[in-house]
């Protein structure tokens, strides 16, 4: 029964159909990924994968409009291996659903029933909603958890266990207090390892300013330089998710300056400068998304350079759910799982995947 409108849009997606390499970039960037054509709210989905990383996981979650070769467990196979290996992909097809899942937090059981719960959803939404509600035992926008539409006897028993209620919630708001501390410590590892980047290229490029000849080279390295400087001092002070993403605009113009000097010095038209584009979909309130737009990256860059442009979003996408997440951490001791671990990440258990053939 599924999908039966896929006559123009399936000619389109022939020709531009999604591939896993760019998927990937963007679930680091944003944590989702909806296709245009697909039956999808994004914003349904974004918040679907904020509730999941509020909850302790690093799930990502790509929508297609179009079944991909192999089907979904393929797709999300290969975007997993194209993120790094780690964490967490689920992937909804036109046909099928599939995860892939190594060095989370997620057991093979928990990311089997989460799949069974999401075959029956009739549109990609409810699909998406079913398997987050499922895989971390709470409502998610219209979906209870397991796909039943009744209120579930543990919160019934939560309410009238007053005091154990109280306990839990207590112990919620302590577990997010640390949660969102430690994805603030690793979006601050993941800019110092930027801000070294950029410290090395302007080292590099110094004398190759120096005996340039176009009077706009050395403005533009003098600018980098003092943008860089003052990415560095805010780094250095930065203690919440809102100075970070602030400091990574300033880093992001460090690196469009340094690439615009390396475009010149190559004979190269300066690249254009960036532009925050508005965001698609309001945040949710108090979400680490109420950061600015993120700035595009530039289209000039020397192939040896080490730094990389996109700070703002990638820190959007570490921030996200106030949950540690991989982007491109690539722990070196844990080997993957395509469809699960156990509650505490397991380094000893390989990739897991699991899917299946859409009932809804």
């Amino acid at each position: 029964m599924k999908r039966i409108l896929l006559s123009i849009a399936a000619i389109v997606v022939l020709v531009g159909a999604a591939q896993p390499v760019e998927v990937a970039a963007t679930l680091e960037a944003q944590g989702f990924f909806v296709e245009a054509g697909s039956g999808a709210d994004p914003e349904a989905v974004e918040n679907a994968v904020t509730e999941a990383r509020f909850a302790g996981g690093d799930l990502s979650i790509a929508v297609l409009a179009t079944e991909p070769s192999g089907g979904a467990p393929v797709f999300a196979d290969n975007t997993l291996d194209a993120m790094g290996g780690t964490g967490t992909v689920f992937v909804v097809a036109p046909e099928t659903v599939a995860w892939a899942s190594q060095g989370d937090v997620y057991s093979r059981e928990q990311l089997d029933a989460a799949t069974d719960a999401s075959l029956d959803g009739a549109t990609d939404t409810e699909v998406v909603e079913l398997f987050v509600s499922t895989l971390i035992d709470r409502p998610v926008g219209g979906a209870e958890p397991g796909g039943g539409g009744g209120l579930p006897w543990g919160w019934i028993i939560l309410g009238v266990i007053v005091l154990g209620g109280v306990f839990i919630f207590w112990r919620a708001s302590r577990s997010s207090k640390e949660a969102k501390q430690k994805s603030i410590d690793q979006a601050r590892s993941e800019v110092k390892r930027r801000l070294d980047a950029v410290a090395n290229d302007i080292i590099d490029l110094e004398d190759e300013v120096s005996a340039s000849d176009d009077p706009a080279v050395p403005v533009l390295y003098a600018s980098a330089t003092e943008q860089y400087a003052k990415a560095l001092g805010a780094y250095e002070h930065a203690t919440v998710p809102q100075e970070l993403l602030d400091m990574a605009e300033d880093l992001d113009m460090a690196i469009w300056r340094l690439d615009s000097v390396e475009a010149l010095l190559d004979g190269q038209p300066m690249p254009p400068k960036p532009e925050k584009p508005q965001p698609t979909a309001p945040p949710p309130a108090g979400s680490p998304l109420t950061a600015p737009p993120r700035v595009p990256p530039t289209t000039y860059r020397r192939p040896n350079r080490s730094r990389s442009s996109g700070t703002t979003a990638l820190m959007t996408g570490l921030l996200m759910g106030s949950m540690g997440s991989r982007r491109r951490s690539a722990r070196p001791s844990s080997t993957r799982s395509s469809g699960s671990s156990t509650r505490s990440r397991s380094s000893s258990s390989g990739r897991m995947r699991g899917g299946g053939r859409r009932r809804g």
